[in-house]
C-alpha cells in the first residue's frame, strides 16, 4: 500500500520470522547457488 506520496505507506514481510518445516521447504541443497538441474522459479510457479 502506497501514500498518496508514493511512499510505502504499510510493509508486510515475514521474511525470516517464521521457521517453515522441512515438508514444507521446496529447495533441498545445501547453502549456494540452484543446482543447474533443479528447476527454475518460474517452472515452480513460483
Amino acid at each position: 500500500m502506497f501514500a498518496p506520496s508514493g511512499h510505502m505507506a504499510e510493509r508486510h514481510a515475514s521474511i525470516n520470522d517464521v521457521a517453515i518445516s522441512p515438508q514444507d521447504r521446496l529447495f533441498h541443497w545445501p547453502q549456494g547457488p540452484r543446482p543447474a538441474d533443479h528447476p527454475g522459479l518460474g517452472t515452480l510457479g513460483l
